[in-house]
């Protein structure tokens, strides 16, 4: 089982977007190669939501409430959905400790703390290197798996 970051599902419904060839590409070559699933966690919709609903301006997508709902459903027919755990925020406590992790980074701790509650190894994401440093997990770019230079 792998994680998917919110970039991956996000690039998923950007057809025109840069990444969104290698991130398709990505999970299809680890679906097939590596017989791997993936997941998402309730965070990852939560911030789909906020970027898919967001103004244009302020880099988001510009889509109405309802337009959004849609793109979450498609993206849980995709991904499984992890549950929440009683054990995610004492995790996500000592994972902040352990790093002395400040401000917007303790969102990815977040994601870490699930990935580690439930005994998930490996997240695809885009902003792999936000989460090198937790020794936890192995983080994943779309652009590696497939062996092409970053854009």
């Amino acid at each position: 089982m792998i994680l998917v970051d919110t970039n991956i599902p996000l690039r998923l419904i950007q057809k025109g977007h840069p990444h969104h060839q290698p991130a398709l590409d990505a999970l299809e070559l680890l679906r097939k190669r590596d017989q791997e699933q993936f997941a998402v966690a309730p965070q990852t919709l939560y911030e789909m939501y906020v970027v898919c609903t967001r103004p244009k301006a302020q880099n988001g997508l510009g889509l109405a409430p309802p337009q959004a709902l849609n793109e979450l459903v498609q993206v849980r027919t995709i991904f499984q959905l992890l549950q929440e755990l009683a054990g995610v925020y004492s995790t996500w406590e000592a994972l902040v400790g352990k790093y002395a992790v400040a401000g917007k980074p303790a969102h990815d701790v977040r994601l870490v703390a699930m990935m580690v509650e439930h005994r998930v190894a490996r997240i695809l994401s885009f902003n792999d290197q936000d989460l090198k440093r937790y020794a936890e997990i192995e983080s994943l770019n779309p652009f590696d798996v497939l062996g092409l230079p970053r854009a």
